[in-house]
Parts: C-alpha cells; sequence; structure tokens
C-alpha cells in the first residue's frame, strides 16, 4: 500500500513535466491591425500641429500590429477616408445641438498617402503620413477627419471600440493660441452709471495664420451658436527686445462681422515674458499678455435689439514648454 502511494506522487510530480510544452514559441494572439489613435474627453483624437509659414503641416498616424509575436509577412494595411462615423458619433454624442456638431474637414485641407501603409514583415508599428493645409481653414467649426482600416483578405482587422477607426480632430497652434486667462477683462453695459463688470474665467484664441489668432468679443463663449457673428482677429506685430528680457509690441485688431459695430478704443499691444523654472533650467513658462479695450453690439441676444458693451482690461497665456524637445513632440499648452 505505501509503494502504491508511494507511485501516486512520483507521478504528480512528473505530469506538470510531460504536460508543458513549447508553447511560448507560438503565436498567443492573433495579429490584428489598427490605428493607434487615443481618445480625449470628447471622444475624438486631438491632433496638435504647428501652423507653419506656408500653412502646411503633417501628422504621423501610427499603424500597429498586435501580436505576442513580430509579424511574419510584409503588410499592406489600407486606410480612407470613413464618410459614415462622424454623423453617427455626432448624433449620439449632441443629439439636437447642432451647432456643437463636429464638421469632416472638407478634402481641400489634407492629403492621405497615395498607397497602403507599409508594415514590414518583422515589425509592430508604421507611420501613415498625413499632409495637412491650414490656410483658410476657418477654426470657428470643429474639423474632424473621419479615417478607417479598410477591410482586406491580407491582413485581420482589429474590431474593437475605438481600434479601427479614428476620429483626428485637428488643431494648429501658432506662438499666439491657446487658453488665456480672462480674469482681468472686464466687460460692462456701455452707458450705464456704476455698471457692474462681468468677466469670463478664460478665453481661447484660435489660429488664423502664423501671427495671427482670433477669439469672440465678450462675453461670447466657444460653445455658442452664434460665436461666428462675433470673430475678432489679432494679428501681433513684430515684437521689441526690451532690457529687462521681455518682449513688447502692438496688435492690429478688426471685427469679420460689421453688424457688432467693434470699435477700438485704444491702441491694443501685448508683452512676451520668458522664466526659466529654478530647478529644472529646461523647462521654460513663457507668459503672452494682451492689453486690449474696445466696444461691440450684441446683436443676437434680443432680436432687432442690439446691446452696447465695453471690454477692457487684459489677458494672459502660460505657455510651459521644454525647450529639449519640439513643440509637436511634447504636451505644451496650445
Amino acid at each position: 500500500m505505501k509503494s502504491f502511494y508511494k507511485y501516486i506522487v512520483a507521478l504528480m510530480l512528473i505530469l506538470p513535466f510531460i504536460a508543458c510544452n513549447d508553447e511560448w514559441e507560438e503565436e498567443l494572439y492573433t495579429n490584428l491591425v489598427s490605428l493607434k489613435a487615443p481618445v480625449g474627453s470628447e471622444g475624438v483624437t486631438e491632433v496638435y500641429l504647428r501652423y507653419k509659414k506656408d500653412g502646411d503641416g503633417e501628422y504621423n498616424l501610427p499603424v500597429i500590429v498586435s501580436g505576442s509575436q513580430e509579424s511574419e509577412k510584409d503588410l499592406n494595411v489600407k486606410i480612407e477616408v470613413d464618410n459614415d462615423t462622424l454623423n453617427i458619433f455626432n448624433q449620439g454624442k449632441y443629439q439636437y445641438r447642432t451647432d456643437l456638431y463636429f464638421k469632416q474637414l472638407p478634402a481641400q485641407f489634407f492629403e492621405l498617402p497615395p498607397g497602403p501603409c507599409f508594415i514590414p514583415k518583422g515589425s509592430h508599428t508604421a507611420n501613415h503620413k498625413i499632409k495637412f493645409r491650414f490656410s483658410n481653414l476657418n477654426l470657428v467649426e470643429r474639423w474632424v477627419l473621419p479615417l478607417t482600416i479598410k477591410d482586406d483578405p491580407s491582413y485581420a482587422v482589429n474590431y474593437r471600440k475605438g481600434w479601427r477607426k479614428a476620429l483626428l480632430y485637428i488643431k494648429p497652434f501658432n506662438n499666439y493660441s491657446g487658453s488665456y486667462s480672462a480674469t482681468s477683462m472686464n466687460v460692462y453695459a456701455d452707458g450705464e452709471t456704476n455698471p457692474k463688470a462681468m468677466v469670463m474665467s478664460t478665453k481661447s484664441a484660435w489660429v488664423v495664420d502664423e501671427n495671427t489668432v482670433f477669439f469672440y468679443a465678450g462675453m461670447v463663449e466657444d460653445r455658442s451658436e452664434e460665436r461666428g457673428d462675433y470673430k475678432i482677429t489679432i494679428r501681433f506685430g513684430e515684437p521689441v527686445e526690451n532690457a529687462d528680457g521681455t518682449r513688447t509690441g502692438t496688435l492690429s485688431v478688426q471685427a469679420e462681422n460689421p453688424a457688432i459695430n467693434f470699435e477700438l478704443l485704444s491702441q491694443p499691444t501685448y508683452q512676451i515674458k520668458k522664466v526659466v523654472d529654478p530647478t529644472l533650467p529646461y523647462l521654460v513658462s513663457e507668459y503672452t499678455t494682451v492689453n486690449i479695450k474696445y466696444k461691440y453690439n450684441d446683436i443676437t441676444s434680443i432680436p432687432n435689439m442690439p446691446i452696447r458693451y465695453k471690454a477692457e482690461g487684459s489677458m494672459t497665456m502660460e505657455r510651459r514648454r521644454n525647450i529639449t524637445i519640439p513643440d509637436d513632440d511634447q504636451a505644451i499648452q496650445w
């Protein structure tokens, strides 16, 4: 009987070694082709590209092959514009708020590579280079380039949500675009005695060209249905270097819509100040301050009854940069 138990114990010790094989040398997962386009809080992929003098920009969209081992064959992944997904996305997210819908980027503002994305044997990733043309692109609208991987028998597509498709929300930036603190910019009802000041916590400045941005007048918000009526463009003139290291200059300001009766009350100016981090010298904070004073009409709050407002004060943007890394490769305040 003791011998029988000895045999049982020995067999239990041997079995794990008999069951083992070289499965680690075999592929554990299917090689699936995907687009690497992580989504943000709005469900789209925010793409920040610096606006260059010629208005062109490039974005490398990563195309990846999943699997525990390298691919055993060359892959030619076909990527095309998806004309259906954006409409479904807008309706599901915003329903009747059509003013919040993302708009599909028109064909004249981008160029896809002429052929498929080539991923060589033994590689897990490749870049699909997309060219953008930002000249005359009106960023009052929110432009998205929707892309998808086209089915093909030569490869398997990853159908997991968010991996086959990409919704690229294009956000060009320049030295002056971004989110400005507006707590020092006061807005008053013009003509009132002792008017109460109104303020916004932030105001966004969007790119027009290399040295020009636009914002919305007064208390008009970025999501307002009528925001396009209150578009104010600001062109930054050539700055002057001061003895204290700051740079200052003047601004050319105008409204696109004559109906708001925009009026500058003084010459607007700007200042740029750089501050190096005391402990991390490769980190630099750049503060851009805009000083402006103007009047405009609110033409939409009460139909056929414009309301005159006066805005005056300053707005400041902080952009923190790592000077050792190109702008496109770091998370900066755009």
